[in-house]
């Protein structure tokens, strides 16, 4: 079990993984550096001496395996309705945190942690629920600045190129408003509000910015293949867990 870093009241860290990756088969299975990427993240969660109990939520009997065997607290099968493509992060999150109430398991918040963000650390960990704490927000989001401007997107119509967005939005870039994705590294929820309304976007969500290099979303070979070459090139700031 993993020590508790905060005072306020225990906290929960969930890593979704799921089997039945359909862009890139196995995904969570892939390695980096050396450990699967789910194992990778539940290696961050413990280095980051935050949370009572980690937990891996799949319905994948080898992750499962990999999650008892890198020391995740709970390794849990998903149930048959948290099995199929369409199901949400959001879903996954609030069927865990529904689990551990019912069986009388008290936690103030949860983290969730994607397996497919291998170059987040400990301190992304830290710092997120301590501005989610200052700001007394319902939830802290990682963010990342888009690396293209999304307002530039075209698209076909009738075979024709043709802009996606409507407006001014092809104008210079340093004069077009910035926007964000969240790369995975965590989120931060208090446990009590997301009972009442499961959500992660919109009102009282505050950002935790996270490095544009740090940023990598593994959704295809190239990317992990791209953040093995960062870590191996000294091209990152930190060191990673």
């Amino acid at each position: 079990m993993t020590q508790q870093m905060t005072s306020d009241g225990q906290l929960l860290c969930i890593i979704p993984a799921k089997g039945n990756s359909q862009r890139f088969p196995r995904k969570n299975l892939a390695r980096f550096q050396g450990r699967p990427l789910v194992a990778q993240a539940i290696v961050v969660a413990q280095a980051s001496r935050m949370f009572s109990t980690v937990c891996v939520s799949s319905e994948d009997d080898e992750i499962l395996s990999v999650a008892k065997e890198y020391g995740a607290d709970v390794a849990l099968r998903r149930t048959e309705d948290l099995v199929s493509a369409d199901v949400q992060v959001v879903d996954v999150c609030r069927s865990v945190v529904e689990y551990f109430v019912d069986q009388g398991q008290e936690f103030f918040a949860f983290a969730v942690l994607l397996p497919t963000s291998p170059l987040r650390i400990a301190n992304d960990l830290q710092r997120a629920y301590q501005i989610m704490m200052e700001t007394n927000a319902r939830s802290c989001m990682s963010l990342v600045e888009c690396e293209h401007p999304p307002q530039r997107a075209v698209c076909l119509q009738e075979g024709h190129v043709a802009p996606f967005f409507e407006g001014d939005n092809f104008k210079q870039t340093q004069k077009l408003e910035k926007l964000y994705r969240h790369d995975g590294t965590v989120i931060f929820s208090r446990i009590d509000t997301f009972l009442q309304d499961p959500y992660f976007y919109g009102e009282n969500v505050v950002p935790y910015f996270v490095e544009r290099e740090r940023g990598v979303d593994v959704d295809n070979p190239l990317d992990l293949a791209w953040a093995e070459f960062l870590c191996d090139s000294g091209s990152l700031n930190v060191q990673l867990k």
